[in-house]
């Protein structure tokens, strides 16, 4: 594995007021009790709130620091299930991914699933984001949704903010179609060709489709599987139980069953990526560098002869 110093998100996101919205200025043991600890002076209020977010069900809701949130009323199954999208957005901050933050929060004994509304971005459909910088992101994240097994992840599921430098950053919203209860292997890697076996109709809609990636180089995806598989064993078991503690009836059994999955599907991840993608061919690249050099060497000196 590279030793290469890597900036940290707080660090390549640059502007302070990015770094306070997403609390990337916060541990991840710091962020789970800020989350538990807001209090919100308006709730229920939809004026301030994107007009995709109300077609799906969503209101609005602003806390005690006057940060606008997107709050929807969640039962039964669903409440479980965000709990569980809650520990996936922990281990998306962990892997110094930009994320909407998300969490389950109850008042007067119902439920919702929470999310903080990203005001200053744009959907990522208005971008070529097939090009660099986006491709290399996009790239990444597919770890991430592989991990989380998350198959549907289209435009709608990503936004981009930019920086006071003018830098774009990628935000990922909605955890709604994670799945970290699963026990077997939902997205099994393709044998014949990098990518997955897929169940989701809308598989062709994802900004994720492996063929899009085919190209890039290990040291692409290096830093981002170092990050996965360097999380301790003990970390993910202390972030599943404290965050599962605030209103899962068993936290216990449910922290076992998801370090369980995450152990498991991180490992087959890594080694599935390191299996498809090969180090960057430098003598290659060197010899195309100098062979390109010099055919314009070739062309200048045909110039000056006719001069």
């Amino acid at each position: 594995m590279s030793n290469v110093k890597r900036k940290t998100l707080a660090e390549a996101v640059h502007d302070e007021w990015i770094i306070k919205y997403f609390y990337l200025d916060l541990s991840v043991e710091q962020l789970i009790h800020k989350q538990h600890s807001i209090e919100f002076v308006s709730f229920g209020d939809d004026s301030d709130i994107p007009f995709t977010a109300k077609n799906r069900g969503y209101t609005g809701a602003e806390d005690t620091e006057g940060y606008s949130w997107l709050i929807m009323e969640v039962t039964d199954y669903e409440i479980y299930q965000t709990q569980l999208q809650e520990i996936a957005y922990y281990m998306d901050f962990l892997m110094d991914t930009l994320a909407a933050p998300t969490f389950l929060f109850k008042k007067d004994d119902c439920y919702y699933r929470t999310t903080k509304n990203i005001k200053r971005a744009m959907q990522i459909g208005s971008y070529n984001y097939l090009e660099k910088p986006f491709i290399k992101i996009l790239a990444n994240d597919l770890i991430n949704r592989w991990l989380f097994f998350d198959e549907d992840r289209n435009p709608n599921n990503y936004l981009v903010l930019h920086n006071s430098k003018e830098e774009p950053f990628i935000v990922v919203i909605d955890y709604n179609k994670t799945d970290l209860s699963a026990k077997e292997m939902k997205i099994m890697g393709n044998k014949d060709k990098f990518g997955w076996h897929r169940k989701e109709k809308t598989r062709f809609l994802t900004l994720l489709k492996p063929e899009n990636f085919e190209n890039l180089s290990i040291e692409d995806f290096e830093g981002r599987l170092e990050k996965l598989m360097s999380i301790p064993e003990e970390k993910i078991r202390s972030i599943c139980l404290e965050a599962s503690s605030f209103n899962i009836v068993n936290p216990e059994e449910t922290t076992e069953l998801v370090v369980s999955n995450l152990l498991k599907r991180r490992a087959y991840i890594n080694n599935y990526f390191r299996t498809w993608f090969k180090p960057k061919d430098l003598k290659k690249e060197r010899e195309e560098d100098e062979r390109y050099s010099g055919l314009g060497k070739s062309f200048l000196d045909i110039y000056k002869k006719k001069k």
